[in-house]
């Protein structure tokens, strides 16, 4: 007897289908996941596996074996033992956890077909049964033996399942067969053609069988009960149908529903909810529905291209449908004094909700229009008795308006002083405190006159009439009152803060004092919260905070986790919470924790893109009304689900060196059985880039990830963001430990922590032993160089020493006798005076030559001091033989011992010797001659004469060349030439 048709399922209160990106362009025939959260996908090419981000080939991670074909896979069973059997159009294959892949043998391998139609682990987890397409099935070991005989089956198969009871079931269409454990038949249910009966085991273990039109109690001789139905358009199909404890789920050909048994001794099933796809499906529907280990639900087509992924939670945001069900996007809401919520949209009108119907559609307010010309939407509204007749006041994108609550009525307000612009309005906020309206526009700040009725430039008190206010010309994006006598404005070049009283302003942003400067130019929002706090929401680089204390910073950027930079809005609520409205997505942060959540389209928004100042809390029942680009959604903050029970898990699914060998650079895939890597860093290894995954996630585009190294940068945490990739290279060598973390989009962290060793090692050049040994190198090489140097020196020391006193000894004392005798000569006058006294003269100065040249080859008088006393011998000797006065004034260091380098002395004392007989020579008669020398600690020598000199060195002169010359030697700066009163020579010794 049949029962009254089942209650129809109710639609789920949010869709949250996710297409996922990575699958768009495959097209699936099977998907799997394993424990650690890794999917397997099995397509019309070949095999996948999936990570959430990264579709790798399974040839692409086989390391050894036989090579898998490219056709299509129609099975895949993952084993706890981290095996993968494939079931293939070409046969059937074992994946094994070390990376080889072995080809197995078939059930029948005489048969017409090698396709394997069902690959299934028994009861007990002991053996595998294999059904081949046309022959039948055959059980199997774990080691892929085949056992026991050929169960024949010539039809095709559509689903083998394993019951708990341990019997087999056989779902073809039209037929639904039961077997024992050993391939004996137990029963065989007959249906229509096309339609296939699925086994689903009641809490009492009693089996049903389901179509997607029915649940029937399998009878003995098969027998069906029909015992509720949820369908009455025939005929039946067959269904993809997921098992599990609460109730079974089936795939329809446009919905996925949910049913539950009732609890009682006599369980049926019922309807919980029904799931709209979020797709048409095709006209030869093929669809299937697999569940992954977190419990999320895979749908897709095998004809059709792409994946749809969904999560059963409860819902918290839900997208308020809008006239005739098309998108509309959205600008204000605000609740009207009836209960009504009035809605702002573009292009949509005005629209209204119902006072009881917090979820129910929008529907056009058709008397409320706004005034014609360039006004499509609502910037703002102030829910307040404000305006003319106790109506309300509102802002359109470019005219001032009022809004009659009573017609739905808006009429323009003029700007006082400017009747002819209409400025465009951004933002409309009442001051509860005075409870005066403000409204930023691109023309400055306007505030609206009860008295006149219109809308009036601000000004300072006491600021002249003929003055332009403060603020006129600039764009005003937001405004917020502090209800203490102050605005603050977000402008395109930072936030003000401006104290209405005196018209003073202090500005945050980029340019501001360092106190006051953070990045908050391009300010789109405002939130002072009640702590003294004002949040700022910015156009490119997140969330900002300026304290009470006037010091701005940055609180949350996309290195956090934001999903984009632009920040659009801020809503507060309980818990301490703040609600972020960005272009790609809805944030939840919490400031005292720093932990934030993303939510998008997986999670019931109708778009990800929010609209700029468009959320509101409903005063209500303090949920979120939130606008974006495709609606209204209406969030419950208190309703967001707590963490799964599976948690995300985070994998290094492969790693990728860069070798100086282009041939050893390639990227090596991670398996089940692979422990972590120890990674290396070298100079033929300069770089390595890990891949990361965070499985058991709904959304893995959202993951956020970061890393430290052990042991540099203080072991601080650096931010990945949302890239699953981690680059190493350039790093100072040493051995590290590599830790990564990551948490999902909704902040729930991982439940591990990857850590790998990390070694890096330098060029031989680079390394601390080479520099020890280059500097041992390049110590004894200086030591060397010194004990060769001090040898070379001490044997030239030794030479002049020798020349020297030989040149005394033997040259010295022979001329000392001729002039002895000259001498003699002259005073016995034994031949012409004239000549003797030539003879005298030549033999003395010939002397003097001598003693000159060995006093400048002597390497005992190598010292200032010497130097010294030579000049002084030679101008005292000077002095005696020409009557004149020759000065010498020194300004020598404390220590007259000085060592001087025998070049520079020689010179030094030479040049100093010529310049005093050119003054001699060419000064007045009869006039001093001053010398002055100097070492400050760089030698320095003068010689001047004074009075009109008789005459002055010609260019061509021999002895000033000589001068120039040794100063070059010197490489010393030599100046001759006349000064004021007299003749100067200079010689200056350069650094």
């Amino acid at each position: 007897m049949l029962l009254p048709l089942l209650g129809r399922a109710q639609p789920a209160p949010a869709n949250g289908w996710q297409p996922d990106a990575g699958l768009g362009g495959l097209m699936l025939r099977t998907l799997v996941s394993t424990a650690e959260g890794l999917l397997w996908v099995g397509t019309d090419d070949g095999v996948y596996r999936y990570d959430g981000t990264r579709l790798v080939a399974l040839n692409a991670l086989r390391r050894d074996g036989a090579v898998l074909p490219a056709v299509p896979c129609n099975h895949l069973l993952p084993l706890p033992q981290g095996q993968l059997w494939l079931g293939t159009e070409a046969g059937l294959y074992r994946f094994g956890p070390t990376g080889r892949l072995e080809p197995l043998p078939l059930p029948a391998p005489d048969g017409s077909s090698h396709a394997i139609e069902a690959v299934v682990l028994a009861p007990g987890g002991r053996q595998v049964w294999v059904a081949q397409a046309h022959s039948g099935l055959r059980a199997y070991t774990l080691a892929g033996q085949p056992i026991g005989p050929l169960v024949k089956n010539s039809d095709e198969l559509q689903e083998t399942w394993p019951a708990p009871d341990g019997s087999l079931w056989l779902v073809s269409h039209g037929v639904t067969r039961q077997l024992s454990a050993g391939g004996q038949e137990l029963g065989r249910w007959h249906t229509a053609p096309q339609a296939c009966l699925r086994p689903a085991y009641d809490p009492r273990g009693q089996p049903w069988l389901l179509s997607t039109a029915a649940a029937y109690r399998a009878g003995p001789g098969g027998r069906l009960d029909e015992q509720s139905r949820w369908d009455e358009s025939p005929p039946e199909q067959g269904a993809a149908m997921v098992r599990n404890a609460a109730g079974p789920t089936v795939l329809l050909q446009r919905q996925v529903l949910q049913l539950e048994w009732t609890p009682g001794p006599a369980p049926r099933l019922r309807a919980r909810f029904a799931l709209p796809l979020p797709f048409r499906p095709p006209a030869a529907w093929r669809g299937q529905l697999q569940p992954d280990h977190a419990g999320h639900w895979w749908v897709f087509d095998m004809g059709t291209h792409g994946c749809w992924q969904w999560a059963a939670a409860a819902a918290f945001i839900h997208a308020l449908p809008g006239p005739d069900g098309a998108p509309y996007s959205v600008r204000a809401s605000v609740r009207l004094p009836d209960g009504r919520l009035l809605v702002s949209s573009y292009g949509k009108g005005i629209l209204t909700q119902a006072a009881d119907s917090p979820l129910a559609p929008l529907r056009r307010w058709k008397t409320a229009t706004l005034p014609a010309g360039n006004a499509p939407v609502l910037m703002g509204l102030v829910p307040a008795p404000l305006g003319p007749g106790g109506s309300w006041l509102a802002a359109g994108v470019f005219p001032l308006l009022q809004f009659n609550l009573r017609t739905g009525a808006f009429n323009r307000l003029p700007m006082a002083g400017q009747p002819q612009l209409e400025p465009g309005v951004r933002a409309l906020v009442r001051d509860a405190a005075t409870h005066r309206v403000w409204a930023g526009t691109p023309l400055g700040l306007l505030y609206y006159d009860a008295a006149s009725r219109a809308y009036r430039p601000y000004r300072a008190p006491g600021q002249p009439a003929t003055a332009p206010p403060p603020l006129a010309g600039r764009l005003i994006e937001a405004v917020c009152p502090d209800g203490q006598g102050h605005l603050w404005l977000a402008t395109p070049e930072g936030v003000e803060r401006l104290t209405l009283a005196t018209g003073h302003r202090e500005s945050f942003g980029p340019q501001a004092p360092a106190a006051r400067r953070v990045a908050v130019d391009g300010a789109r929002c405002l939130y002072l919260a009640p702590d003294g706090r004002l949040w700022v929401g910015t156009h490119a680089h997140g969330l900002a905070v300026i304290d009470p204390d006037g010091r701005g910073r940055m609180a949350l950027s996309q290195h956090q986790g934001l999903p984009n930079a632009p920040v659009v809005t801020i809503t507060p609520s309980a818990g301490g919470y703040l609600w972020l409205g960005t272009y790609q997505g809805l944030v939840r942060y919490q400031p005292a924790s720093g932990r934030l959540a993303v939510f998008t389209t997986a999670h019931g928004l109708a778009s990800n893109e929010c609209n700029s100042q468009a959320a509101s809390v409903d005063p209500r029942d303090g949920s979120l009304l939130v606008g974006g680009v495709a609606g209204l959604h209406r969030v419950y903050p208190d309703r967001v689900p707590g963490t799964s029970a599976v948690p995300p898990r985070l994998l290094l699914t492969g790693y990728t060196t860069l070798a100086t060998a282009a041939e050893a650079s390639r990227p090596y895939y991670l398996l089940a059985a692979d422990s972590l890597p120890a990674l290396q860093l070298g100079p033929g290894l300069p770089l390595v880039d890990l891949q990361l995954a965070l499985t058991n996630s709904l959304d893995p585009g959202q993951a956020r990830y970061a890393y430290r190294l052990r042991g540099w940068l203080a072991d601080r945490w650096l931010g990945l963001g949302t890239t699953p990739q981690l680059r190493l290279q350039g790093l100072p060598p040493g051995n590290y430990t590599v830790e990564i973390r990551a948490e999902s989009g909704q902040g729930v962290r991982a439940a591990n922590i990857l850590r790998l060793p990390l070694t890096v090692t330098a060029e031989w050049w680079n390394r601390p032993l080479t520099w020890v040994l280059a500097a041992v190198a390049a110590s004894a090489a200086v030591y060397g160089w010194q004990r060769a140097r001090l040898r070379q020196l001490r044997r030239e020391n030794d030479l002049r020493a020798r020349l020297a006193a030989d040149l005394h000894d033997e040259v010295g004392s022979l001329l000392t006798r001729v002039t002895m005798q000259a001498e003699l000569l002259h005073a016995l006058e034994q031949g012409p005076p004239a000549r003797l006294a030539t003879l005298v003269e030549d033999s003395r100065a010939a002397a003097s030559t001598v003693r000159d040249i060995i006093w400048s080859v002597d390497a005992g008088v190598d010292t200032l001091a010497a130097l010294v006393d030579r000049m002084r011998d030679h101008l005292d000797a000077t002095a005696r033989a020409t009557g004149r006065e020759l000065l010498l004034d020194e300004n020598l260091p404390t220590g007259p011992e000085q060592p001087l380098p025998p070049t520079l002395r020689q010179h030094t004392y030479l040049i100093f010797k010529e310049a005093v007989t050119n003054a001699l020579k060419y000064s007045e008669p009869g006039t001093p001659i001053r010398v002055s020398l100097g070492c400050t600690p760089l030698l320095e020598l003068r010689i001047r004469s004074t009075g009109a000199g008789t005459g002055a060195p010609g260019r061509a002169g021999q002895g000033l060349r000589n001068m120039r010359h040794r100063a070059a030697l010197l490489r010393a700066e030599l100046t001759v030439g006349p000064v004021p009163g007299g003749w100067q020579v200079r010689l200056r010794q350069r650094p």
